[in-house]
């Protein structure tokens, strides 16, 4: 017969069989967050030297239109040169007239803050009302 202290024993050695996957799922969260945010900076190959700002990380289904603007004033439509009286003609063709379609604008911080707000109201115009003003993270 077992002694009341071998049965205390016995409860303390029990075998735990359950595996710990926290530390799994937050490598994989930290490495979602980081490729959310590279993404759309990786969209353009137009280099601008954008300002600093902070950001929310959003998942998309589909390729964003991107408008780059250079410090000179010129403007890229999807790394394409365009003109200002041009764009609200091709981002409809290009979205098919989805106006829900989601429009990047990115500029570079040296530019006069008035051309910027040219090309906002511009789209806007155009129908179009998710639009994006992209910044590099502040450090």
């Amino acid at each position: 017969m077992a002694s009341p202290v071998d049965f205390k024993n016995s409860k303390k050695r029990r075998i735990i069989s359950e595996i710990n996957i926290t530390p799994f799922v937050d490598v994989l969260l930290v490495l979602l967050v980081i490729f959310m945010i590279a993404a759309p900076i990786m969209t353009s190959s137009v280099n601008l030297e954008l300002p600093k700002g902070t950001t929310n990380a959003t998942s998309e289904k589909s390729q964003p239109i991107t408008i780059s603007i250079k410090s000179d004033g010129s403007i890229f439509l999807q790394d394409e040169s365009t003109k200002l009286a041009l764009i609200s003609a091709k981002i409809t063709d290009i979205t098919a007239g989805n106006l829900n379609s989601k429009i990047l604008v990115r500029a570079d911080k040296k530019l006069d803050y008035g051309r910027v707000m040219e090309v906002v109201k511009t789209v806007s115009l155009a129908g179009f009302s998710q639009i994006v003003l992209v910044t590099e993270l502040a450090q």
